[in-house]
């Protein structure tokens, strides 16, 4: 027999209840989730809302069908005025976080949403890169989590009975962090006659999912499909190809040049450090990019071109 090669972390699973139809996602982070939040000095409790949003993004991607990215984010007038996440279609994702460090300190220990305080939740997908378009759904926040602010979306705007579990964590002996999350939705039931049933499968379903434990979902020494086992086993739970998930940013020195040559030229002069040049640090990555006085003037040079 051979050996399962499906890795532990770091991939999305979908997956299907046989005896109620039932279909989910189970996703598992590590290095991804690891390297995002890394990758950025923030508070915890920052950390944990945008690992959440991570998890909950490759969740929800594969759930869609499309060539672009998919991406969540968070407008909120609390101290955290913006998450975003994004995840693409063949699995890259990335993500970050804007502050106020001072206010973020102050509500710390509160429920998690107190932190990004009244807003709205919104998911787009992208797909102008292969000549498609942006479709967007928006709606306000609502809940103490950010499953909550999920589910509310689900209920209001899309209508699909859906059941979530997310968790996040970081190991401190070693240093890391770790996300998990699986989601489950209803199919609609067309023959009125099979809606007694399809509730019953329903309620045992999101008992058994609570159920899960944050350490079932980020333990990397689990492996996912034998999560899934444990929890769905007498319903007969059918797995699927999984979709390998990785850190990826979109950002490179040709589009960082093109930005700089879109901008006013007072406006490039603002941004010029004492010797003249340009440092440009790309917000989801902390990549940095410098352009000295020279490179600055071939630009420009180009531009009047």
């Amino acid at each position: 027999m051979l050996a399962d090669t499906t890795p532990t972390a770091d991939l999305l699973r979908p997956f299907q209840l046989e005896r109620s139809h039932l279909r989910g996602r189970l996703v598992r982070l590590s290095d991804t989730v690891d390297y995002v939040l890394k990758a950025h000095d923030y508070p915890p409790a920052v950390s944990d809302l945008l690992g959440q949003l991570l998890v909950l993004a490759g969740a929800l991607a594969g759930g869609l069908k499309f060539e672009g990215s998919f991406s969540l984010q968070i407008r909120g007038d609390g101290p955290v005025g913006l998450l975003v996440a994004d995840c693409t279609n063949d699995g890259q994702m990335r993500g970050y976080a804007s502050f106020d460090a001072e206010r973020v300190a102050a509500v710390a220990h509160e429920r998690p949403m107190a932190l990004v305080g009244k807003g709205i939740l919104a998911l787009t997908v992208d797909q102008r890169a292969v000549g498609g378009e942006v479709v967007q759904g928006i709606v306000e926040l609502g809940g103490e989590t950010l499953a909550d602010c999920m589910l509310n979306y689900f209920a209001r705007s899309e209508q699909v009975r859906t059941g979530i579990r997310v968790a996040v964590g970081r190991d401190r002996l070693a240093d890391r962090w770790h996300a998990g999350a699986i989601v489950m939705q209803a199919l609609p039931v067309a023959d009125p006659r099979l809606q007694p049933e399809a509730e019953e499968d329903w309620r045992r379903a999101m008992i058994l999912l609570s159920t899960a434990t944050d350490e079932e979902l980020i333990d990397p020494a689990l492996a996912p499909d034998d999560l899934l086992f444990r929890l769905f086993h007498e319903d007969g739970v059918r797995v699927f190809e999984p979709l390998a998930l990785a850190p990826g940013c979109s950002c490179n020195e040709e589009r960082v040049e093109a930005m700089l040559q879109s901008f006013p030229l007072d406006d490039l002069e603002s941004m010029r450090q004492e010797d003249g040049s340009i440092t440009v640090t790309c917000q989801f990555c902390s990549r940095i990019y410098h352009f000295d006085r020279d490179r600055l003037g071939e630009l420009l040079s180009l531009r009047r071109h």
